[in-house]
């Protein structure tokens, strides 16, 4: 483990017995950074198994959880404002399109969501259930603002058969209504 300039550590750290006691150390050469306070000590192999046994089944946190639609609206709400525009560090003067907002948005992922569970997960066009689906929009995105997150237009396709549609990148382009 590297440590950068300035970096605080206990090596060479002096302290009182009154303070040893507290935190429960026989002696402060495990502060010191010299010797681990559980260097040399063995630990039986029951000891093992019993602790494996008691973290059977357990994830950290909350790991595997999907946390619901209410939640992640909440924490979406409690974070708002805190690094948004000029506040956040990485902040270059507002260059972000309009589109590229809207598709990271939390109601673009709950549009798709909606659509990809519609379908079934399958390409309408050939069937494939695997692989890569994409979620199309049949009326164009950026020429039907008010249609952007209606479910009766949008489409699930797998990269295939998304390719071939008129509106597939730079087709849309040239594409006339």
């Amino acid at each position: 483990m590297s440590f950068s300039k300035g970096h605080k550590t206990n090596v060479g750290r002096i302290l009182s017995e009154d303070w040893k006691r507290k935190i429960g150390l026989a002696n402060s050469i495990a502060l010191k950074g010299q010797i681990s306070p559980n260097k040399g000590k063995t630990f039986s192999k029951e000891w093992k198994y019993n602790l494996s046994k008691a973290h059977r089944g357990k994830t950290p946190g909350n790991k595997g959880k999907k946390a619901s639609v209410e939640l992640r609206k909440k924490l979406s709400d409690a974070h708002r404002g805190l690094q948004i525009g000029s506040k956040n560090p990485a902040w270059k003067g507002g260059i972000t399109p309009i589109n590229a907002k809207i598709r990271a948005s939390l109601e673009y992922r709950l549009w798709r969501k909606a659509v990809l569970e519609r379908d079934k997960y399958i390409c309408i066009w050939c069937g494939q259930r695997q692989g890569s689906l994409h979620v199309d929009h049949i009326k164009r995105f950026s020429d039907y603002p008010e249609l952007r997150f209606a479910i009766d237009n949008g489409r699930t396709l797998c990269f295939d058969c998304h390719k071939t549609t008129d509106t597939y990148g730079n087709k849309a382009r040239n594409f006339k209504i």
